[in-house]
Parts: structure tokens; sequence; C-alpha cells
């Protein structure tokens, strides 16, 4: 996946692939500490940058300016938490999968899509209790 694989580069990819929700790179660097790994921020975001120009990495940017990463697996959407800011991923593109047509939305027929995202905003489950 990686030209080069380095011991950090190699663990921020397990991570990756193992979390169950995209994580952001203080997240990668909380979790690299614990494991006696301490590189600087820089190095993580060159990873990334690598992981994404491969496609195995996907990035989420939220409304509250940080940037979640996680393993690529298809197009999907995300439910972020206002309380404790831990997104979530759906199982699936509902757009897609109920056949909207975004198209109807745009001012004419002039503008073309070529991609989209959609996030949902709200509280989650240990949060609201």
């Amino acid at each position: 996946m990686l030209e080069r694989k380095t011991t950090i580069s190699s663990h921020v990819l397990k991570q990756l692939e193992k979390s169950r929700h995209p994580l952001s790179v203080a997240q990668i660097m909380e979790q690299l500490d614990k494991r006696g790994l301490s590189p600087n921020k820089t190095t993580i975001y060159r990873i990334l940058e690598k992981l994404i120009n491969k496609k195995a990495v996907a990035e989420i940017a939220i409304r509250n300016g940080v940037t979640y990463y996680e393993f690529a697996h298809g197009h999907h959407h995300h439910f972020i938490c206002n309380q404790c800011d831990t997104v979530f991923c759906l199982d699936a593109c509902h757009v897609e999968s109920q056949d909207i047509n975004l198209t109807e939305l745009l001012p004419n027929q002039q503008f073309k899509i070529q991609s989209h995202d959609f996030n949902l905003y709200g509280v989650c489950e240990p949060c609201a209790k």
C-alpha cells in the first residue's frame, strides 16, 4: 500500500483498519502514544496524505473544523455527535439506495453534480443518557 513502510505508517494503517469510527489526527497520535510511539503531527499528516492518494483512506471534514480519517470502504454517510465529537459511520448512502434525484434541487439543468457529502448531527446514545 505504501512504498516505504515504517513502524509509524504500519500502526496508523492498522488503527484505521481496526477502528469502528473515523479518527482525528489527535486520536491517532493518542493511540500511538499509548504504544510508546511519538511521531510529530507532520509525519502523521504525510502518511495520511499518501494513504488518501492511494485511495486506501478517506477523509471527512465536519463543521467543528476537525478532519477525521477512516479506512476506505465505499461511499457512505456519517452521524456526528455534537457533545463528544464521535463520528459514526452509517451503513450506506441513502441518497443512492433510495434513488433520490438530487438534480431536482439544482437551480437549472446546466449545473452538474459530481459528488455529494451528507452528515447528520445530533447526540449519540452514550451522550443522551
